[in-house]
């Protein structure tokens, strides 16, 4: 039987090389002789398709067809093979594919290598409707493979979240992913000593979180919610084990679902100030923005006059036992600006919220980040009074400015000066950009020239390291906010508007030999470039971004927008560098290549994630390759990549 097997494939591989040679009479040649001795191949149907000539192609096309219908159907796997490949070929024949496939695995139910086969190629062409056709067969016919089942209650899931089903098919096939996933919970035993003896029960991780994905993808919120409380599959089973992601996900539906009483007591459970030391070590991974997320929205969403009050006073004991937290106090501070907006407190309240949270944080670099939301209700008065408050602040009591604080910087200790950098950032944010229209330049040159004096003396890692491992520097955003700061206020007049982006330019240029690795700098500089019209210095910091190839799909646009235009020749060879690095059309090449890849690469990733059980990573790496086959920056790369050629 082996041999047999050998001599059908030897020969098979003699047709498929005169195909591919495009030497189709040797490969007719070849079938002709096979079909005097009695062979039944669909070869030559496939052969006649692929001809040049409108009348074989349409003969090779209605042979193919006639094929396909023939009954009893074809049962032979290579046979089934070459007809699906000639299909493929063509359009508009989708449904007969199905069919070709459906009608085998009917008249052999017990082979599994056709109904695997079939699955594969459905779920590989992103044919969910088929391959869960081909899921539901294998999960009857092989029941003994639990995998097969839930192959079908996920590709039932697929059908019914795919833009292209229909109405009806979304509704049909998510209620059958629902019921199926749901016996499949109802099924694991409630006494976690017991066995799980139903072998299509929810035996792991990943196949409760199908369960959720499904849920959630028809608003079932407060169902998660249930499931994760019960006795079989909720948060304290064998399953779950208090798993903090499944922990996650309830919060999230317990926000979803609008459920702000119970999502209230849930959170102060999580949050409750532990006695023991084992509660101890527990709260830090409690103190997490998602539950006080949860807490803060239940308490201005419930119906209750009080809650906010209680929430208020629950925050400050929070606070009184764990002065560091900074989410508790962001939760103070959320709470103290949704009673701002509804007009319980007045500005000078939220003034002083947002002070003593800077006073606590100021040190650490999402100072800054933390407040903006929180200080935009301000008006102007009292920003500038915080942006005073900022840059006058002291350290530990002393009466010493931080700008003396900074000139104390160590390589040991390089986040003394954070706090100048943050109060730096709250002016560039709610005074100079916020007001662009009455800043002066001499405004301008004063905040590059503090910023420039607060970086020179910061102590930085020698130049003479090894750039892999010179990490960025909290100091390195004094030189972003330079750049910033001059690129925004550059003047109307083109020659002051060239020289304020090469200063721009330099001193970017100047942080990238101290930080090599700071993905702010570059891209920033890469803009600068390309609004100087330097195409060949955009190109080149162009590939220092590479991040696993993916600033293709990032950012690759700031470059590649206009590209033709500004950098349509090779720049002359750097040394060291590669073609892509000063020639456009290379840099092009590589970019579409890289989505080729992702293409290959993110295929092979979600048959294996389907095979080990990995549902919610199969389903991100379908929504992964949707997003890169869509791409904005793909259709950029091919448009441009024609613009070049042209010239």
């Amino acid at each position: 039987m082996a041999s047999n097997d050998a001599v059908f494939q030897r020969r098979n591989k003699q047709i498929q090389d005169a195909i591919d040679g495009q030497n189709l009479k040797q490969a007719l040649n070849l079938i002709e002789k096979r079909m005097k001795k009695g062979e039944d191949t669909a070869w030559r149907a496939h052969i006649l398709s692929r001809h040049v000539d409108e009348a074989h192609h349409k003969r090779g096309i209605a042979e193919t067809l006639d094929l396909c219908k023939r009954d009893p159907p074809a049962t032979d796997l290579d046979t089934i093979e070459i007809l699906h490949q000639t299909l493929e070929r063509q359009d508009g024949h989708e449904d007969t594919m199905r069919g070709l496939w459906e009608r085998a695995a009917k008249a052999k139910p017990q082979d599994l290598e056709i109904q695997t086969t079939w699955f594969s190629y459905a779920f590989e062409g992103d044919d969910w409707k088929s391959a869960q056709k081909a899921a539901m067969s294998l999960q009857t016919n092989f029941p003994k493979k639990r995998k097969y089942y839930f192959w079908a209650i996920f590709l039932s899931y697929l059908v019914s979240i795919d833009a292209r089903s229909s109405d009806a098919d979304r509704k049909l096939f998510g209620t059958l992913a629902y019921r199926m996933v749901s016996k499949a919970a109802d099924s694991v035993p409630f006494d976690p000593k017991e066995l799980l003896s139903m072998p299509r029960a929810i035996q792991n991780p990943e196949e409760l979180f199908l369960l959720i994905k499904i849920f959630q993808s028809q608003q079932r919120h407060a169902e998660i919610a249930k499931v994760l409380d019960s006795e079989n599959v909720g948060l304290s089973s064998r399953i779950v084990q208090n798993d903090w992601s499944f922990v996650g996900t309830k919060l999230e539906s317990l926000v979803n679902a609008g459920m702000w009483a119970e999502g209230l007591s849930y959170a102060k459970s999580l949050l409750a100030i532990p006695d023991d030391e084992a509660g101890q070590r527990n709260i830090q991974e409690r103190d997490d923005w998602a539950v006080w997320n949860l807490l803060v929205m239940a308490a201005e969403n419930v119906n209750n006059p009080e809650a906010i009050t209680d929430a208020q006073s629950f925050v400050q004991k929070f606070i009184d036992v764990y002065p560091k937290s900074r989410n508790a106090r962001l939760a103070r501070l959320d709470l103290t600006h949704w009673n701002f907006k509804s007009g319980v407190l007045k500005s000078h309240d939220l003034f002083a919220t947002c002070q003593e949270y800077f006073d606590c944080n100021r040190t650490k670099l999402y100072c800054f980040t933390d407040l903006v939301g929180y200080l935009q209700p301000l008006d102007k008065a009292d920003l500038a009074k915080f942006v005073e408050h900022a840059l006058k602040s002291q350290k530990n009591g002393n009466e010493q400015g931080l700008a003396d604080s900074v000139s104390k910087l160590t390589i040991n200790d390089p986040f003394k000066g954070v706090p100048m950098i943050n109060a730096l950032k709250i002016e560039y944010c709610f005074q100079l950009s916020s007001d662009e229209s009455n800043i002066t330049r001499q405004r301008v040159e004063d905040f590059v020239a503090r910023c420039f004096q607060l970086y020179r003396e910061t102590e930085r890692p020698e130049r003479d390291s090894e750039s892999s491992t010179i990490e960025s520097q909290p100091s390195d955003d004094l030189c972003i906010l330079a750049a910033m700061c001059l690129v925004r206020f550059n003047g109307t007049e083109q020659n002051i508007r060239d020289i304020t982006l090469i200063r721009a330019a330099s001193i970017l240029e100047h942080l990238i030999l101290d930080s090599p690795h700071n993905y702010m700098a570059l891209l920033l500089l890469v803009r600068i470039y390309l609004l100087l019209g330097a195409g060949s210095l955009a190109l080149k910091t162009f590939s220092k971004l590479s991040v696993k190839q993916v600033q293709f799909e990032t950012v690759a646009h700031n470059l590649f927008t206009r590209l033709a235009t500004i950098h349509p020749h090779s720049a002359p060879p750097v040394e060291g560098a590669e073609h892509k690095d000063f020639d456009p059309q290379s840099a092009l090449v590589q970019a579409l290549y890289f989505y080729r890849s992702a293409d290959i690469t993110s295929g092979r990733h979600r048959g294996n994630g389907l095979e080990y059980g990995s549902y919610a990573n199969v389903d991100g790496t379908i929504d992964l390759q949707k997003r890169l086959r869509d791409s904005i920056c793909r259709n950029c790369g091919h448009s441009k990549s024609g613009e070049c050629r042209d010239w």
